[in-house]
């Protein structure tokens, strides 16, 4: 999930793709509450930018049950990341996809700058990018001495079936090496309308690599937007996404209940390090 705010204390970052409603802890805990979720994983969103407070205040209000993934610069000092290690963050989200010209450098090479920042921690990469942009850094990927999670399935194209270049690519990523988010059903489904389009896209994931994969509701379910820096106060609402909807997709799946329960507990647990 997302945490947005509260902007009195967090404001949102100057250079943003979206002005977004306050998506405070309280509403994710109610949401969890009326599905059954218990654990929260936070991952740091890009309209707050690199200034992680915002996701580390929930954090560690959350305490135990929750894990964080942040989002920093290559040149950031261990000492740093060992603080936010103690608070309970496990990874670092590498964003491509919402600015890609944010980061200077060819993207295998961010790639392996990020990796020697979180090698040292035993932490994992979360790369959230195009398919173009999958596609060129599956070599980059395979050579990657700390774990990989793509993001969003790899952003596919429901309306183009599973048999697309990309998501061949990343079942063979993940039946290797790679993990995966099972997460962004109405991402993936935008052309066709359809979130049980989803479905053969989830289902191939689970059976290529039913140890590395996790789900994830991507609450607060930004709205989709130009992916370019807003220069207005218009504000972009949050769709409204059920998450029980979005786990009955997984148990359509997914129907084996210890594959299924893999994907929800064990396989996190692991990524995480939840104890």
């Amino acid at each position: 999930m997302h945490v947005f705010g509260p902007y009195g204390r967090f404001p949102l970052a100057a250079e943003r793709a979206y002005n977004v409603p306050e998506a405070p802890l309280e509403e994710h805990e109610r949401m969890k509450a009326a599905v059954g979720l218990e654990r929260t994983v936070f991952v740091q969103a890009s309209g707050h930018g690199m200034d992680n407070r915002a996701m580390l205040a929930a954090l560690e209000e959350t305490g135990v049950r929750g894990r964080g993934v942040a989002v920093v610069a290559p040149q950031t000092p261990l000492a740093e990341l060992q603080g936010m290690h103690r608070v309970g963050v496990r990874g670092l989200r590498l964003n491509l996809y919402t600015f890609l010209g944010r980061h200077e450098g060819e993207p295998a090479e961010l790639l392996r700058a990020y990796e020697r920042l979180v090698a040292p921690l035993g932490w994992h990469l979360q790369l959230f990018c195009s398919p173009s942009t999958l596609i060129d850094l599956a070599p980059a990927i395979e050579r990657c001495g700390v774990p990989v999670v793509i993001d969003h399935m790899g952003m596919p194209n429901a309306g183009l079936g599973v048999d697309q270049q990309v998501f061949q690519m990343l079942l063979g990523l993940v039946s290797r090496k790679a993990w995966v988010k099972i997460a962004g059903a109405d991402r993936i489904t935008q052309t066709t309308g359809r979130l049980h389009d989803a479905i053969p896209f989830m289902r191939a994931l689970a059976q290529a690599a039913p140890q590395r994969v996790v789900w994830g509701s991507d609450w607060p379910n930004i709205g989709f937007h130009k992916r370019q820096p807003v220069h207005d106060d218009s504000i972009l609402p949050h769709r409204e996404l059920d998450a029980g909807e979005l786990l009955d997709l997984l148990s359509q799946a997914v129907p084996d209940k210890a594959r299924r329960d893999a994907i929800l507990v064990d396989n996190p647990q692991a990524l995480y390090a939840f104890q």
